[in-house]
């Protein structure tokens, strides 16, 4: 699956850059939130990002009707701490209370380290779960618009 990356800059107020994956359709939208602020901003600001992505894709979908189920998958991050949201029409669910945290300290330069093993776990978690997603859209790019909302609400169901 070959991806683009597009590059938005908002307002510098709610975040630095927004990064949207994409293959013909808007799938995953990644935004970077800053640390200093409350991550509540770049959750809305995620979302609206995944409402316009979610209507953008209908647009090329060109499908009016009410069988156009679809969903996409938001990124909030600060670097340390990555929120991951799933954006249906009428509903968005995160992926956990708690953000996926990956710990950095100067300490972690030594590959001997608790710290580094610490670092390392943090991002191997954080990126099995793009991972995750990423092959998720692969897979259901093709999908029936009720294959994939069977497919959500057996996500849903598991939480």
């Amino acid at each position: 699956m070959q991806i683009s990356w597009h590059f938005f800059r908002p307002e510098e107020r709610y975040t630095n850059t927004i990064l949207v994956f994409q293959k013909a359709e808007n799938l995953i939208c990644v935004t970077e939130d800053k640390p200093q602020r409350n991550v509540v901003e770049g959750f809305a600001q995620n979302i609206v990002q995944l409402e316009s992505s979610f209507q953008t894709n209908k647009r090329k979908r060109k499908r009016d009707d009410d069988d156009d189920f679809d969903y996409l998958y938001g990124i909030v991050t600060t670097a340390r701490d990555w929120h991951f949201l799933l954006y249906t029409p009428g509903k968005i669910s995160q992926g956990s209370k708690l953000p996926f945290s990956i710990e950095f300290s100067e300490d972690a330069l030594n590959k001997e380290s608790v710290e580094y093993q610490t670092l390392r776990n943090g991002v191997k978690k954080v990126l099995g779960v793009v991972v995750g997603l990423l092959k998720d859209r692969a897979c259901a790019e093709e999908d029936s618009p009720s294959k994939k909302k069977a497919r959500i609400e057996e996500y849903r169901s598991k939480k």
